[in-house]
């Protein structure tokens, strides 16, 4: 029997104790052919598959698995070792069957003595702690030379070998009385052993912030901490150097969740004021760090010893040089400032820098913040005793004048015998910013989409659309692939793999048939699989249908129903490619971002209608709802050329768009249909979306719908019933989701506390009682119907947020749909997950640009933004405020009305959406009006008991407007006048009311 059927028959019928002796006993020769033969049986034992009618999994058992990979350690190259994707020990079981298991490894890894152990154990940890081996083994196998030390490795492995203790424990079954003792008794006693890799733990970024023991009794658990305080009572680690070194930690870029292990650390220790004063340097060096917790820590710990004589102020003050200016850190701020009153009493000759200093937090946009460097600059500049030269207060008073602009009325009553004196506004009850009616596109040179010019340009582009994160370079690609056909190179496909092997990875080195047959096959997904089918079709030159057989509702409840859409346009454009007809896509926008240019829309048509080709369905619905109907210039040379066109349906559809008039849609009588096209009807509807279309003249009832409401997005169309058996929602009428707040209420017994209370937690949320209809569209022309029937309420797709923009683009006059869309699945109560935040920003995005005013539920989704837990959310909807302001696109008394329904009902906390606010103040006098317009509608949708914080609106409103000199208005006058009884309040208002 040969050496491989020897290895073979002990894996499939004997134990450990025949492996080792055989394992020790091959020669060179024998290790390769073994080698082979160790990875065909760990692909045999280990791929899944199925075991009965209703069960799958692994033929291999817990030995094979060990027994397969103690043949790996004895004769796997680095290169098949990195296939090993199982933790060293995982299947060794316990007990003394895990010591047996351990001896034998040990046996064989120092014969073979393997080295690519450091490198796989570094790979393993790449994908979590649990790839890492024991702490234990780790070391003992240092001890052995089989591996050499890393710092980084064996405080990883150190940090979860917590977790571990508890998970053996666990597994074993055995309760152990007092374990959480024995545990830290455990520690006491290897101290000596583990301190290198102890102190290592605040080097590395670790799990020593969530690993931890469980002790058997509910919700109690052994972690770090215990671990680290218990060594340091015991003197086994030195108190003094854990304070250091935890301060040390902090100035690492760690994860936030280990910062905040480290800060908890350093005062868990509860370092005493003599402790701290010594570590001055230690912690005023974290006052550098991008974290705001950081900062707001080492204040606190440093403002106790403002006044101490040992204290140096310099090192302080030339990192308060950045605080100032920072605008995430309020809280730092006011702490820096009091403790800079401190500091100008104690040594006064800081205060020419103090002076600076204080100045330059005036452009902060908090207004507590500004209040007290006002009260410091306040200070400086009318002392007992002068504190600064002629020449400095002239320097300091005008550094005032810079910041003037961005006072608060507070800060600026404060400042006012510095400040040069401004005329007294006028006041008024008028506003100056009005949102634009009326939107017309950009149709100019300046705005037109340039073709893509040749091959060269088409090949970089492949590259670019793949990426699959810009709307107008796939629109162009698709435009170049159809125009320029003609002049593809003959090795063309030879030029495309590295594209082909971005779409199929497997074609990396693959040639002949095999190349083929990858190409060939199926599989793809999504809209970016549209793409990539296109990719593939052009590979074989679109000989055959590939964009039709894209699963692009492979996840039922997330998948936008828009995509279908945009299949259907891809579809058509393969077809165009495939019979070589030369005719582009009739809704390519001619304009950025999505616009179609009305003439270029007529002279395509008439270019299909002079080779006898019909216009896909599909394609002309985004022609027309991307069409610049309001472009009076254009729409004029589009409606002169109307005549030309041979098909009357599409003249009297263009002419209604294009006409400024706007005549009354023409009267449409049912038309009888058959029985067998009504059979073909009904079943297409049972057919998945990626089946079929509809011919042109079965569509024209859809086009006139999605043309109304493409003009006249809240427009009531009475004509339009005839065409349709029911009114479908957003048909005749637009689709408006009712929407109320709603408290829920979640209720549960903390079993593990004294008495096993009752806990309560409530909070209110977005209800749609019209959140979901179960008819299905009648048609899928009718782009703005679509996602009235989603089934996922509550639930954001996780395609959306890669696929937003481009189902977006298709429907740029009127985006209402897809916004109540986004708000009912991704923003209906505050603090949600991550994919939910991920739709949010996409959506806001896109409100970036010019466009309409503001509808509903686009007010509604800016809300939302700016009220958003996640502060990158908030900053990208204030930046969409501001070009709402801009652009004109901005219904500030829409928005002030549902902002304050939302703090009404305690939606979110005042102070987050306050903040938000008050970095919109002082721009520009539009935008602060704007501004002025939604606090006029937000105030007095407030309760008369004033909620927490709503002093920080008042002030914002008091400041506005001092600014604007216009009163305020008469429902905001109901609400100030009721709060005026409180003193905080009553102050904030100063002559308002």
């Amino acid at each position: 029997m040969s050496a491989v059927d020897t290895f073979e028959h002990i894996i499939r019928h004997q134990s450990m104790h025949q492996l080792v002796p055989f394992l020790l006993a091959l020669d060179k020769k024998e290790q390769i052919a073994v080698r082979a033969k160790t990875k065909a049986l760990r692909k045999e034992l280990t791929d899944m598959r199925q075991l009965s009618s209703s069960t799958w999994g692994r033929t291999g058992t817990e030995p094979q698995l060990v027994m397969l990979f103690l043949a790996g350690v004895a004769t796997y190259t680095r290169k098949e070792a990195m296939g090993l994707d199982e933790p060293l020990g995982m299947y060794w079981g316990e007990g003394d069957i895990r010591t047996a298991n351990q001896q034998h490894f040990f046996l064989v890894a120092e014969h073979a003595r393997p080295n690519w152990f450091r490198e796989w154990f570094e790979r393993q940890s790449r994908g979590g702690p649990w790839g890492l081996p024991d702490y234990g083994l780790l070391r003992e196998m240092e001890a052995r030379q089989l591996i050499e030390y890393e710092p980084a490795l064996f405080s990883r492995t150190l940090a979860h070998s917590l977790s571990l203790k508890s998970y053996r424990q666990r597994r074993e079954n055995k309760p152990v009385p007092n374990y959480a003792g024995k545990l830290l008794q455990d520690f006491e006693a290897t101290s000596d052993p583990i301190q290198r890799d102890l102190l290592g733990l605040f080097d590395y970024d670790t799990t020593v912030d969530s690993a931890q023991a469980y002790t058997g009794i509910a919700q109690r658990h052994v972690t770090w901490h215990d671990v680290l305080l218990h060594l340091a009572a015991a003197s086994h680690l030195a108190r003094t150097e854990l304070l250091t070194r935890s301060l040390v930690a902090l100035r690492r870029n760690f994860r936030r969740p280990l910062l905040t292990w480290f800060k908890n650390l350093f005062l868990s220790l509860k370092p005493t004021p003599e402790e701290r004063l010594a570590r001055q340097q230690e912690l005023v060096e974290l006052l550098a760090h991008t974290q705001p917790q950081v900062v707001n820590f080492a204040l606190d710990q440093v403002k106790a010893f403002w006044t101490d004589a040992a204290f140096d102020p310099v090192p302080l003050l030339l990192y308060a040089e950045g605080l100032v200016t920072r605008q995430d850190l309020k809280t730092a701020q006011r702490t820096l400032l009091s403790g800079f009153e401190k500091l100008l009493k104690r040594n006064p000759s800081l205060a020419p820098e103090l002076g600076r200093l204080a100045s330059a937090a005036l452009a902060s946009a908090d207004a507590a913040v500004q209040a007290k460097a006002a009260k410091l600059l306040v200070s400086l500049l009318q002392p007992r005793q002068p504190l600064l030269t002629a020449d400095e207060t002239a320097d300091l008073i005008g550094s005032l004048t810079d910041y003037a602009d961005l006072m608060t009325s507070g800060t600026r009553q404060l400042l006012v015998p510095w400040l040069a004196p401004v005329p007294e506004p006028v006041l008024t009850s008028g506003g100056g910013y009005v949102p634009r009616a009326g939107f017309v596109p950009d149709l100019s040179v300046a705005t037109a989409v340039t073709p893509v010019a040749d091959w060269h340009e088409l090949l970089f582009l492949t590259g670019q659309v793949l990426r699959h994160d810009n709307v107008l370079e796939l629109e162009r690609w698709v435009d170049g692939l159809l125009r320029l056909k003609p002049l593809f190179l003959t090795d063309y496909a030879r030029q495309l793999l590295p594209y082909l092997v971005q779409v199929r990875p497997f074609l990396k080195g693959k040639t002949g048939e095999q190349a083929t047959a990858i190409i060939a096959g199926n599989g793809l997904a999504g809209h970016r699989g549209l793409v990539e089918a296109l990719v593939l079709g052009w590979a074989q030159g679109f000989s055959t249908e590939r964009v039709n057989k894209v699963n692009v509702r492979y996840d039922q409840d997330t998948s936008d129903p828009l995509v279908l859409v945009e299949q259907r346009r891809f579809v058509a454009a393969e077809y165009h490619l495939r019979t070589g007809s030369g005719l582009p896509l009739l809704s390519t926008p001619s304009h950025a971002p999505h616009w179609v240019a009305p003439s270029v829309l007529v002279d395509k048509l008439l270019a299909y209608e002079a080779l006898h080709v019909e216009p896909d369905p599909a394609d002309l619905a985004v022609a027309l709802a991307r069409t610049a109907y309001a472009h009076a210039a254009d729409a004029e040379t589009a409606l002169s050329r109307l005549s030309q066109l041979q098909r009357p349906e599409l003249r009297e559809l263009l002419e209604w768009l294009l006409t400024p008039a706007l005549p009354p849609i023409p009267t449409f009588h049912p038309a009888k249909t058959s029985l067998l096209k009504h059979l073909t009807a009904r079943l297409g509807k049972l057919l998945p979306g990626n089946a079929g279309g509809s011919a042109l003249a079965d569509a024209w009832p859809w086009l006139w719908a999605v043309t109304a409401r493409t003009r006249q997005p809240e427009g009531v169309f009475e004509e339009l019933t005839a065409m349709i058996p029911t009114d479908y929602i957003g048909v005749v009428r637009p689709w408006t989701p009712e929407w109320h707040f709603e408290v829920k209420t979640n209720t549960w017994v903390e079993q593990w506390k004294p008495g096993k209370p009752t806990m309560t937690h409530q909070y209110p949320v977005l209800q749609f009682p019209s959140k979901y209809t179960s008819q299905t569209p009648p048609s899928l022309l009718l782009l703005y119907s679509q996602h009235a029937r989603f089934r996922a309420m509550g639930h954001a797709g996780w395609l959306l947020p890669h696929d937003y923009r481009f189902v977006v683009s298709l429907i740029p006059h009127n985006h209402a749909p897809l916004h109540w869309h986004v708000v009912r699945t991704a923003a209906w109560a505050d603090g949600l997950e991550s994919t939910e935040r991920d739709v949010v920003q996409a959506a806001l995005q896109e409100l970036l640009g010019p466009g309409p005013v503001f509808t509903e539920p686009t007010t509604l989704l800016l809300a939302l933004g700016l009220m958003h837990k996640v502060p990158a959310c908030r900053a990208l909807a204030l930046e969409a405020f501001l070009s709402a302001c801009t652009t004109g696109r901005l219904d500030p008394a829409a928005l002030g009305t549902i902002l304050g329904r939302f703090l009404a009902n305690e939606f979110v906390p005042v102070q987050r959406l306050a903040d938000n606010l008050q970095q919109a103040r002082a721009i520009d006098a539009a935008t602060d009006d704007a501004l002025q317009q939604v606090l006029d509608n937000l105030l007095p949708e407030l309760s008369a008991a004033p909620l927490r914080n709503t002093k920080k609106l008042v002030e914002l409103y008091a400041d506005l407007s001092t600014r604007s000199g216009r009163l305020p208005a008469e429902a905001v006058k109901t609400n100030l006048l009721n709060w005026k009884s409180t003193a905080a309040l009553k102050k904030a208002m100063g002559d308002l009311v």
